[in-house]
């Protein structure tokens, strides 16, 4: 696993993502402590990265679960139809 702090960051961003897009992470350092990772992305693993880091997406899952749980759904036909 590669380390690099900010300032090799700014100056080697290509080749620091070159070793990244080869699959293996880079940690960013801030004062020599770890404060950041870039790690390999696929366009196949793009949604999953997107879903578990977006906190308000999350909150709506969550929320569709309860609802779930709680008997509150709606088939996809009366959905559709407007008729919640």
């Amino acid at each position: 696993m590669k380390v690099a702090n900010t300032v090799e960051l700014k100056n080697r961003t290509n080749e620091l993502l070159r070793v990244v897009a080869g699959g293996e992470p880079v940690i960013i350092t801030l004062r020599g402590k770890p404060r950041a990772a870039i790690t390999p992305l696929t366009e196949d693993g793009l949604e999953d990265f997107i879903i578990e880091n977006s906190p308000s997406l999350r909150r709506k899952i969550a929320k569709a679960e309860e609802d779930v749980k709680a008997g509150r759904v709606v088939s996809l036909d009366a959905y559709l139809s407007g008729g919640r």
